[in-house]
């Protein structure tokens, strides 16, 4: 399943990259934009670990900064929050008797992002990079907090509407793959799109 995300991620970064050699201006007739893409909306933990009492539908919350000439690709850097899973059970029964359980998984996403906006107002997203994963488990009266890294895949697509020259406003779909759990995080956010700096 891996390889096949990584294929695909592929697949779609050479596609992108072919499309923008093809549109590419000259270097005086592009203009740059230096812009903020924020999105905050739902998402869904897709996982084979199943507690009584998971909350695997949470929130997501993702900041990207990128360098965007006209026609061409588009780079920059993604980071944000997104809680994975949740677990409160007041009581809950293991092998080793009955306790309250609490489970928070949550993590800090670290990607490199490419996109292209294949028509107007229309981009494709691909990103590579990882995950800063924070797992927090308090049971039988012990608490324990352990974080650990995981390579990280991403695929989306943005729809963003032009309000004026400088800000737009859309959603955007995205699947985020955590190879260290083998799992998908698929999210749709409310997305705008702020132009900081253009030359």
């Amino acid at each position: 399943m891996q390889n096949k995300y990584r294929k695909i991620l592929l697949v779609t970064f050479l596609l992108l990259l072919w499309n923008s050699l093809s549109f590419a201006q000259e270097r005086d007739s592009v203009l740059y934009h230096i812009n903020i893409d924020a999105g905050v909306g739902p998402s869904v933990h897709l996982t084979d670990i199943n507690f009584e009492g998971q909350q695997t539908a949470q929130f997501i919350f993702t900041c990207r900064f990128m360098w965007e000439p006209e026609h061409l690709l588009r780079i920059g850097l993604e980071s944000g929050f997104i809680q994975l899973y949740y677990l409160d059970s007041k009581i809950y029964d293991s092998t080793f008797g009955t306790t309250d359980i609490l489970i928070n998984m949550s993590s800090v996403p670290i990607m490199a992002v490419f996109t292209m906006e294949v028509v107007d107002n229309l981009e494709l997203i691909g990103g590579i990079g990882g995950f800063l994963i924070t797992s927090q488990v308090t049971s039988f009266d012990n608490y324990i907090k352990s974080t650990s890294w995981s390579n990280a895949y991403e695929l989306g697509v943005s729809y963003l509407y032009p309000i004026n020259e400088k800000l737009k406003l859309g959603a955007e779909l995205k699947s985020y793959y955590i190879s260290h759990l083998e799992n998908y995080d698929v999210a749709l956010q409310f997305s705008l799109k702020y132009s900081i700096f253009s030359y």
